[in-house]
């Protein structure tokens, strides 16, 4: 009798790291990104994720990671007064303040920590999300948050497949330049961001996704995770998914870290990574 598939597994490249567990990881990205590294910290690894909060395209991504390798601190000058808080076109909403003081200290503390961490890691793991950008009108600089301000002071487009291979190339020169042995493992988010315009998200994951590749295709030292792929061809079920349908859910999650654990850690790893997570769990039951 003929097998029944229910599904299509995603075949994950070969991989020659073998990493042990306690190695350093640092990266950049969006809210995907942040929960995997989230999980790795939380099972023993050391490093720092997004020094400017969460940041979804690649151009603001490789103005963060050269603000980094460049040791170049924030001013008074790099941040606005918006609704009694002073913001940064650079930052996450996170990062705002209503003391300027605290929120330029809060930006540099931050930036320092990141490019320290970046030094002692062993792999980077850098996830972009759109190619939907907005840029001032007034200056037509590209922003990683709009801060609701009022969406006539921007301008919103895409940026093109060469526009994010260039943004690309400069992060893992900036990183590079930072350590010079560090890996670089690219994932592109699966989270869908423009559910009303599934089009302009085609598009958008497609300009991306093809920049990602050809970046691969020219470093021996940089890697692509398919967690793309992994969520919305092998767990394409909503099941799968948030009741917003667009964040994959715990379950997914759990799917996706462990992939990446078995693709990049070695067995003696896999061991200590499963007992550490107990530890955690167990952890978390007591404190509830």
């Amino acid at each position: 009798m003929k097998q029944i598939k229910l599904q299509t597994p995603v075949k994950m490249g070969h991989n020659s790291h073998q990493l042990e567990h306690g190695i350093g990881i640092c990266g950049i990205g969006s809210c995907f990104a942040q929960d995997i590294l989230t999980r790795m910290y939380n099972v023993g690894f050391t490093g720092e994720q997004n020094p400017n909060g969460i940041v979804y395209n690649s151009h603001s991504i490789a103005q963060s990671l050269l603000r980094a390798a460049n040791s170049e601190l924030y001013t008074n000058d790099d941040f606005f007064k918006h609704n009694d808080r002073w913001c940064s076109w650079e930052h996450h909403g996170s990062y705002s303040d209503v003391d300027i003081n605290k929120a330029v200290a809060g930006a540099n503390t931050a930036l320092k920590q990141f490019h320290a961490a970046v030094i002692e890691s062993g792999v980077f793991v850098m996830t972009p999300s759109s190619s939907v950008i907005y840029q001032r009108v007034e200056n037509k600089k590209i922003v990683a948050n709009c801060h609701k301000v009022p969406n006539h002071l921007f301008q919103r487009r895409l940026l093109s497949q060469g526009e994010n291979e260039l943004a690309l190339h400069s992060s893992i020169a900036s990183i590079h330049s930072i350590n010079p042995l560090c890996k670089i493992i690219f994932t592109l988010s699966p989270v869908r961001h423009y559910p009303g315009d599934l089009v302009l998200n085609a598009r958008s994951k497609a300009n991306l996704l093809a920049a990602i590749h050809n970046c691969v295709d020219q470093y021996d030292f940089v890697e692509y995770f398919p967690a793309y792929e992994i969520v919305l061809d092998e767990l394409r079920d909503y099941r799968f998914f948030n009741e917003d349908m667009l964040h994959p859910n715990e379950l997914a999650r759990n799917i996706i870290f462990q992939r990446f654990i078995d693709t990049y850690f070695s067995a003696h790893a896999h061991s200590e990574i499963e007992a550490a997570e107990k530890i955690y769990r167990a952890s978390l039951h007591r404190t509830n």
